[in-house]
Protein backbone atom coordinates (compact mmCIF):
# COMPACT_ATOMS: atom_id res chain seq x y z
CA UNK A 1 0.00 0.00 0.00
CA UNK A 2 1.23 3.48 -0.52
CA UNK A 3 0.38 6.44 1.76
CA UNK A 4 0.22 9.68 0.91
CA UNK A 5 2.22 12.41 2.50
CA UNK A 6 -1.45 14.14 3.31
CA UNK A 7 -2.66 11.21 5.13
CA UNK A 8 -2.46 11.96 8.78
CA UNK A 9 -3.54 15.89 7.67
CA UNK A 10 -6.85 14.06 6.46
CA UNK A 11 -7.57 12.15 9.40
CA UNK A 12 -6.59 15.15 11.81
CA UNK A 13 -9.92 16.83 9.81
CA UNK A 14 -11.91 14.00 10.13
CA UNK A 15 -11.63 11.55 6.54
CA UNK A 16 -12.87 8.63 6.66
CA UNK A 17 -9.69 6.70 5.25
CA UNK A 18 -11.14 3.06 5.42
CA UNK A 19 -13.81 3.29 2.75
CA UNK A 20 -11.60 3.65 -0.37
CA UNK A 21 -8.79 3.14 -2.10
CA UNK A 22 -7.27 3.81 -5.44
CA UNK A 23 -3.85 2.01 -7.05
CA UNK A 24 -3.13 0.90 -3.88
CA UNK A 25 -3.61 4.55 -1.66
CA UNK A 26 -6.35 4.95 0.68
CA UNK A 27 -7.88 7.86 0.31
CA UNK A 28 -10.62 10.03 2.03
CA UNK A 29 -13.74 8.98 1.71
CA UNK A 30 -15.24 12.31 3.12
CA UNK A 31 -14.78 14.48 5.81
CA UNK A 32 -18.15 13.99 7.67
CA UNK A 33 -19.54 17.34 5.70
CA UNK A 34 -22.95 16.52 4.06
CA UNK A 35 -22.02 16.23 0.61
CA UNK A 36 -24.09 18.50 -0.64
CA UNK A 37 -21.84 20.95 0.70
CA UNK A 38 -18.55 19.55 -1.14
CA UNK A 39 -20.69 19.43 -4.21
CA UNK A 40 -22.11 23.19 -3.85
CA UNK A 41 -18.44 24.22 -3.00
CA UNK A 42 -17.21 22.92 -6.33
CA UNK A 43 -19.87 23.88 -8.67
CA UNK A 44 -20.39 27.52 -7.59
CA UNK A 45 -16.81 28.24 -5.71
CA UNK A 46 -14.42 26.24 -5.23
CA UNK A 47 -12.98 23.08 -3.67
CA UNK A 48 -9.81 21.27 -2.51
CA UNK A 49 -8.98 17.45 -3.35
CA UNK A 50 -5.82 15.31 -3.02
CA UNK A 51 -5.01 13.63 -6.15
CA UNK A 52 -1.66 11.67 -5.20
CA UNK A 53 -3.17 8.10 -6.08
CA UNK A 54 -2.62 9.66 -9.39
CA UNK A 55 0.64 7.91 -10.68
CA UNK A 56 2.95 9.71 -12.41
CA UNK A 57 6.16 8.38 -14.61
CA UNK A 58 8.53 10.78 -16.26
CA UNK A 59 9.60 9.61 -19.96
CA UNK A 60 12.73 10.77 -21.30
CA UNK A 61 15.42 10.41 -24.20
CA UNK A 62 16.00 10.52 -27.97
CA UNK A 63 13.11 8.29 -28.21
CA UNK A 64 10.62 9.36 -25.87
CA UNK A 65 8.35 10.92 -28.82
CA UNK A 66 8.81 6.73 -30.88
CA UNK A 67 7.66 5.62 -27.45
CA UNK A 68 4.72 7.20 -26.76
CA UNK A 69 3.77 7.05 -30.76
CA UNK A 70 3.70 3.65 -29.98
CA UNK A 71 1.93 3.45 -26.21
CA UNK A 72 -1.38 5.36 -27.12
CA UNK A 73 -3.44 5.68 -29.94
CA UNK A 74 -3.25 9.54 -30.08
CA UNK A 75 -1.06 11.45 -31.93
CA UNK A 76 2.14 12.47 -30.03
CA UNK A 77 5.01 14.16 -32.07
CA UNK A 78 3.47 17.40 -32.96
CA UNK A 79 2.52 18.55 -29.49
CA UNK A 80 4.18 21.34 -28.03
CA UNK A 81 5.95 21.69 -25.19
CA UNK A 82 3.49 22.80 -21.99
CA UNK A 83 0.53 21.09 -23.62
CA UNK A 84 -1.26 18.37 -22.31
CA UNK A 85 -3.18 15.51 -24.64
CA UNK A 86 -5.62 12.71 -23.03
CA UNK A 87 -5.99 8.92 -24.19
CA UNK A 88 -5.98 5.88 -22.88
CA UNK A 89 -3.76 2.75 -23.34
CA UNK A 90 -5.04 -0.56 -25.14
CA UNK A 91 -4.38 -3.99 -25.31
CA UNK A 92 -3.19 -5.53 -28.36
CA UNK A 93 -6.46 -6.68 -28.44
CA UNK A 94 -7.74 -3.07 -28.97
CA UNK A 95 -9.19 -3.14 -25.21
CA UNK A 96 -8.95 -0.53 -23.05
CA UNK A 97 -6.18 -1.05 -20.76
CA UNK A 98 -5.79 2.35 -18.47
CA UNK A 99 -5.95 5.75 -19.66
CA UNK A 100 -3.26 8.86 -18.98
CA UNK A 101 -2.88 12.29 -19.52
CA UNK A 102 0.41 12.58 -21.08
CA UNK A 103 2.03 16.34 -20.45
CA UNK A 104 5.03 17.16 -22.55
CA UNK A 105 7.58 19.08 -20.71
CA UNK A 106 10.31 19.81 -23.24
CA UNK A 107 11.57 18.29 -26.79
CA UNK A 108 12.36 14.94 -25.43
CA UNK A 109 10.54 15.25 -22.24
CA UNK A 110 6.86 14.04 -21.06
CA UNK A 111 5.19 12.88 -17.87
CA UNK A 112 2.39 10.72 -17.73
CA UNK A 113 -0.26 11.05 -15.76
CA UNK A 114 -2.56 7.22 -15.15
CA UNK A 115 -4.89 5.14 -12.79
CA UNK A 116 -4.86 2.53 -11.88
CA UNK A 117 -4.24 0.22 -15.11
CA UNK A 118 -1.27 -1.28 -17.40
CA UNK A 119 0.24 2.10 -18.34
CA UNK A 120 3.67 0.98 -17.10
CA UNK A 121 3.52 -2.69 -17.84
CA UNK A 122 2.86 -1.85 -21.45
CA UNK A 123 6.07 1.13 -21.06
CA UNK A 124 8.45 -1.69 -19.87
CA UNK A 125 7.42 -3.70 -23.64
CA UNK A 126 8.60 -0.45 -26.02
CA UNK A 127 12.16 -0.22 -25.04
CA UNK A 128 13.93 2.58 -27.07
CA UNK A 129 16.72 5.21 -26.00
CA UNK A 130 14.10 6.94 -23.42
CA UNK A 131 14.78 6.22 -19.60
CA UNK A 132 11.36 5.69 -17.44
CA UNK A 133 11.50 6.88 -13.97
CA UNK A 134 8.29 6.06 -11.73
CA UNK A 135 7.78 9.48 -9.82
CA UNK A 136 7.04 8.28 -6.48
CA UNK A 137 7.79 11.21 -4.65
CA UNK A 138 5.59 13.39 -6.55
CA UNK A 139 2.03 14.63 -4.69
CA UNK A 140 -0.83 15.83 -6.96
CA UNK A 141 -3.54 18.47 -5.73
CA UNK A 142 -6.57 19.56 -7.39
CA UNK A 143 -8.38 23.05 -7.13
CA UNK A 144 -11.45 22.81 -8.77
CA UNK A 145 -14.27 25.42 -9.65
CA UNK A 146 -15.28 28.54 -10.77
CA UNK A 147 -13.70 30.73 -8.42
CA UNK A 148 -10.33 28.54 -8.98
CA UNK A 149 -8.43 30.80 -10.39
CA UNK A 150 -9.69 33.85 -8.16
CA UNK A 151 -8.40 32.29 -5.06
CA UNK A 152 -5.06 30.43 -6.48
CA UNK A 153 -4.10 34.09 -8.01
CA UNK A 154 -2.84 34.85 -4.53
CA UNK A 155 -0.15 32.32 -3.88
CA UNK A 156 1.30 32.00 -7.58
CA UNK A 157 3.91 33.51 -9.27
CA UNK A 158 2.69 35.24 -12.59
CA UNK A 159 -0.83 35.13 -14.48
CA UNK A 160 -3.02 32.07 -14.42
CA UNK A 161 -3.89 32.75 -18.10
CA UNK A 162 -3.73 28.59 -18.33
CA UNK A 163 -5.73 27.69 -21.57
CA UNK A 164 -7.30 24.06 -21.20
CA UNK A 165 -4.44 21.08 -21.00
CA UNK A 166 -1.97 23.43 -20.63
CA UNK A 167 1.06 23.74 -17.74
CA UNK A 168 3.72 25.20 -16.65
CA UNK A 169 6.14 25.53 -14.18
CA UNK A 170 5.23 27.65 -11.34
CA UNK A 171 6.00 29.24 -7.93
CA UNK A 172 2.49 28.46 -5.67
CA UNK A 173 3.00 29.89 -1.93
CA UNK A 174 6.84 29.64 -1.76
CA UNK A 175 7.23 26.16 -3.49
CA UNK A 176 8.06 25.25 -6.70
CA UNK A 177 5.46 23.41 -8.56
CA UNK A 178 4.08 22.06 -12.07
CA UNK A 179 0.77 23.81 -12.43
CA UNK A 180 -1.95 21.92 -15.07
CA UNK A 181 -5.41 23.68 -15.94
CA UNK A 182 -6.45 20.63 -15.54
CA UNK A 183 -9.07 18.19 -13.85
CA UNK A 184 -12.09 15.64 -13.76
CA UNK A 185 -15.15 17.97 -12.52
CA UNK A 186 -16.24 19.75 -15.69
CA UNK A 187 -15.27 22.88 -13.84
CA UNK A 188 -12.25 25.77 -14.44
CA UNK A 189 -9.33 24.17 -12.37
CA UNK A 190 -6.07 23.33 -11.99
CA UNK A 191 -4.06 20.32 -10.87
CA UNK A 192 -0.58 21.11 -8.67
CA UNK A 193 1.77 18.59 -9.32
CA UNK A 194 4.26 19.14 -6.63
CA UNK A 195 7.32 17.33 -4.16
CA UNK A 196 5.93 15.11 -1.15
CA UNK A 197 7.67 17.54 1.32
CA UNK A 198 6.09 20.72 0.59
CA UNK A 199 2.37 18.83 -0.14
CA UNK A 200 1.95 19.49 3.29
CA UNK A 201 2.94 23.18 3.23
CA UNK A 202 0.97 23.99 -0.03
CA UNK A 203 -2.63 22.16 1.37
CA UNK A 204 -2.56 24.63 4.42
CA UNK A 205 -2.27 27.52 2.44
CA UNK A 206 -4.66 26.43 -0.04
CA UNK A 207 -7.14 25.68 3.01
CA UNK A 208 -6.27 29.27 4.30
CA UNK A 209 -7.34 30.81 0.88
CA UNK A 210 -11.09 29.53 1.98
CA UNK A 211 -11.31 26.29 -0.06
CA UNK A 212 -13.26 23.52 0.95
CA UNK A 213 -11.42 20.02 1.15
CA UNK A 214 -13.65 17.43 -0.70
CA UNK A 215 -13.29 13.25 -1.30
CA UNK A 216 -13.88 10.81 -3.09
CA UNK A 217 -17.45 10.56 -2.64
CA UNK A 218 -18.28 13.71 -3.99
CA UNK A 219 -15.34 13.41 -6.76
CA UNK A 220 -17.35 10.01 -8.42
CA UNK A 221 -20.23 12.43 -8.45
CA UNK A 222 -18.70 14.95 -9.76
CA UNK A 223 -17.44 12.93 -12.80
CA UNK A 224 -20.58 11.50 -13.31
CA UNK A 225 -22.84 13.90 -12.96
CA UNK A 226 -20.52 15.91 -15.76
CA UNK A 227 -20.53 12.63 -18.00
CA UNK A 228 -16.84 11.37 -17.84
CA UNK A 229 -15.91 7.92 -17.98
CA UNK A 230 -13.50 6.13 -15.99
CA UNK A 231 -10.83 3.21 -15.86
CA UNK A 232 -11.75 0.80 -14.65
CA UNK A 233 -14.91 1.36 -13.77
CA UNK A 234 -16.53 1.82 -16.99
CA UNK A 235 -13.94 1.56 -19.53
CA UNK A 236 -12.72 -1.71 -18.63
CA UNK A 237 -16.30 -2.77 -19.82
CA UNK A 238 -16.18 -1.12 -23.53
CA UNK A 239 -15.71 -3.47 -26.15
CA UNK A 240 -13.51 -0.91 -28.70
CA UNK A 241 -12.39 2.55 -28.15
CA UNK A 242 -15.44 3.43 -30.69
CA UNK A 243 -17.85 2.24 -27.91
CA UNK A 244 -16.83 4.31 -25.80
CA UNK A 245 -17.02 7.34 -27.92
CA UNK A 246 -13.10 8.06 -28.45
CA UNK A 247 -12.25 7.37 -31.91
CA UNK A 248 -11.84 11.21 -32.59
CA UNK A 249 -8.43 9.71 -30.34
CA UNK A 250 -7.00 8.29 -33.55
CA UNK A 251 -7.41 11.56 -35.74
CA UNK A 252 -4.26 11.87 -37.65
CA UNK A 253 -2.28 9.03 -35.96
CA UNK A 254 0.17 7.45 -38.56
CA UNK A 255 2.29 5.79 -36.08
CA UNK A 256 1.20 2.29 -35.59
CA UNK A 257 0.00 1.98 -31.73
CA UNK A 258 -0.61 -0.89 -29.32
CA UNK A 259 -3.73 -2.21 -30.53
CA UNK A 260 -4.09 -0.71 -33.77
CA UNK A 261 -4.64 -3.79 -36.11
CA UNK A 262 -7.49 -4.75 -33.56
CA UNK A 263 -8.67 -0.97 -33.53
CA UNK A 264 -9.38 -0.79 -37.28
CA UNK A 265 -11.43 -4.19 -37.59
CA UNK A 266 -13.73 -3.00 -34.69
CA UNK A 267 -14.33 0.07 -36.64
CA UNK A 268 -17.89 0.47 -37.47
CA UNK A 269 -18.86 -2.83 -35.21
CA UNK A 270 -19.54 -1.18 -32.44
CA UNK A 271 -22.69 -2.80 -30.49
CA UNK A 272 -23.00 -0.74 -27.37
CA UNK A 273 -22.45 2.90 -26.08
CA UNK A 274 -22.62 5.17 -22.74
CA UNK A 275 -25.61 6.53 -21.95
CA UNK A 276 -27.04 8.54 -18.69
CA UNK A 277 -29.88 7.60 -16.95
CA UNK A 278 -31.43 9.61 -13.67
CA UNK A 279 -33.63 8.60 -11.31
CA UNK A 280 -35.87 11.16 -8.81
CA UNK A 281 -34.83 10.74 -5.52
CA UNK A 282 -31.56 9.19 -3.50
CA UNK A 283 -30.99 5.01 -4.07
CA UNK A 284 -28.41 3.04 -3.95
CA UNK A 285 -27.75 1.68 -7.57
CA UNK A 286 -24.96 -1.07 -8.15
CA UNK A 287 -22.76 -1.39 -10.52
CA UNK A 288 -23.66 -4.47 -12.96
CA UNK A 289 -27.60 -3.27 -12.01
CA UNK A 290 -29.38 -4.53 -15.53
CA UNK A 291 -31.25 -1.79 -17.45
CA UNK A 292 -34.43 -2.93 -18.90
CA UNK A 293 -36.47 -1.62 -21.71
CA UNK A 294 -39.81 -2.91 -21.77
CA UNK A 295 -38.92 -5.54 -19.18
CA UNK A 296 -35.72 -6.65 -21.72
CA UNK A 297 -32.22 -6.27 -20.14
CA UNK A 298 -30.52 -3.92 -23.29
CA UNK A 299 -27.43 -3.10 -20.99
CA UNK A 300 -26.06 -2.65 -16.85
CA UNK A 301 -24.76 0.26 -15.22
CA UNK A 302 -21.08 0.80 -14.77
CA UNK A 303 -21.40 4.07 -12.06
CA UNK A 304 -24.00 5.72 -10.39
CA UNK A 305 -24.15 8.34 -7.46
CA UNK A 306 -26.97 10.67 -5.68
CA UNK A 307 -26.44 14.07 -6.72
CA UNK A 308 -28.09 16.33 -3.42
CA UNK A 309 -28.10 19.40 -5.96
CA UNK A 310 -30.96 17.50 -8.57
CA UNK A 311 -31.98 14.94 -5.63
CA UNK A 312 -31.73 12.55 -8.21
CA UNK A 313 -29.76 8.94 -8.76
CA UNK A 314 -27.29 9.86 -11.60
CA UNK A 315 -26.04 6.63 -13.49
CA UNK A 316 -23.62 5.83 -16.14
CA UNK A 317 -24.57 2.98 -18.19
CA UNK A 318 -23.27 0.23 -20.92
CA UNK A 319 -26.75 -0.06 -23.24
CA UNK A 320 -27.40 -1.95 -26.71
CA UNK A 321 -26.55 0.85 -29.31
CA UNK A 322 -30.52 0.28 -30.54
CA UNK A 323 -31.68 0.70 -27.18
CA UNK A 324 -29.62 4.16 -26.77
CA UNK A 325 -32.46 6.54 -27.40
CA UNK A 326 -34.08 8.88 -24.94
CA UNK A 327 -36.62 7.13 -23.01
CA UNK A 328 -38.58 4.99 -20.15
CA UNK A 329 -36.12 2.41 -18.81
CA UNK A 330 -36.51 0.55 -15.53
CA UNK A 331 -33.42 -0.78 -13.44
CA UNK A 332 -33.52 -4.26 -12.30
CA UNK A 333 -36.48 -4.64 -10.50
CA UNK A 334 -37.18 -0.74 -10.12
CA UNK A 335 -39.54 0.03 -12.32
CA UNK A 336 -40.42 3.02 -14.19
CA UNK A 337 -39.47 7.00 -13.20
CA UNK A 338 -35.97 6.72 -15.30
CA UNK A 339 -34.92 8.82 -18.42
CA UNK A 340 -31.91 8.16 -20.36
CA UNK A 341 -29.95 11.17 -21.56
CA UNK A 342 -27.39 10.28 -24.30
CA UNK A 343 -24.04 11.98 -23.74
CA UNK A 344 -20.49 11.98 -25.22
CA UNK A 345 -17.82 11.06 -23.15
CA UNK A 346 -15.05 13.26 -22.98
CA UNK A 347 -12.47 14.65 -20.14
CA UNK A 348 -11.88 18.41 -19.73
CA UNK A 349 -11.03 20.82 -17.01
Amino acid sequence: MRRSALHAEHVRLGADMGRYAWAGMAMPWDYGAPLADEQRAVRERAGLVDTSQLQVVSVRGPGAVACLERLVPRRIEDMAPGISRYSVVLSRFGRIYDEALILRLDRDHFWISHGCGGTQKQLAKLGGEVEVEPLSDLHVLAVQGPSSAELLAPLVDGPLGLPLLAHRPATLAGHPVRLSRTGFTGELGFEVFCAATDVGSLWAALLDQGLLPYGYRCVDLLRVQAGFLLHPTDLSLAGSIWEAGFGWLIRGKQAEFIGHEAVARARGAARHRFVGVRRPGERAVARGCPVLRSGQPVGVVTSAAYSPASDETLCIARVDRAESGVGSVSLGSVLGGLTELPFRARRTG
